[in-house]
């Protein structure tokens, strides 16, 4: 399988969220459920509209089929780091790809002088981000406090 990575574009968001979309239906088969968690999904439409122009999101193609991707945007100043880079999002046809994309927003932010890659802990991004000698995998989940009826 040859993958080609790229940076992702507004262009590319009805191939995102097709490809989000049959990966929420494998994993969800009632379709009123479904329609629900798309509509909290972080891949929906509004959400890819302010990713996608910043140019932080990357996707594996595999001729002109999405393969996997996953969403980011920097963060400034955060917990103690002049530049972070947050990943979202990301949806993976293979782990191995889920791997090449992590890399690839990883070597992304190094070159741009970011100094961290952040990601929620999913097993899927755990196993992706154990190469790096530099992980380091968080045991306490985040902290939410509402702030808005939802």
């Amino acid at each position: 399988m040859s993958l080609d990575l790229r940076i992702l574009m507004p262009s590319d968001k009805e191939s995102i969220m097709d490809f989000a979309r049959e990966h929420l239906h494998a994993r969800e088969t009632d379709p009123t459920e479904r329609q629900l968690l798309s509509w909290t999904a972080r891949w929906r439409g509004e959400a890819l509209d302010y990713y996608l122009p910043q140019g932080w999101s990357f996707g594996a193609f595999e001729g002109k089929t999405l393969q996997g991707f996953v969403m980011g945007q920097p963060l400034i100043f955060f917990r103690g780091l002049t530049q972070t880079l947050w990943i979202e999002h990301g949806e993976f046809a293979t782990p191995e790809i889920a791997h090449l994309l992590l890399d690839c927003a990883y070597r992304w932010s190094r070159d741009k002088h970011l100094q961290c890659v952040l990601v929620e802990g999913s097993d899927t991004f755990q196993n992706a981000a154990r190469e790096w000698k530099q992980t380091r995998i968080f045991s306490q989940p985040f902290v939410e406090i509402k702030s808005a009826r939802y």
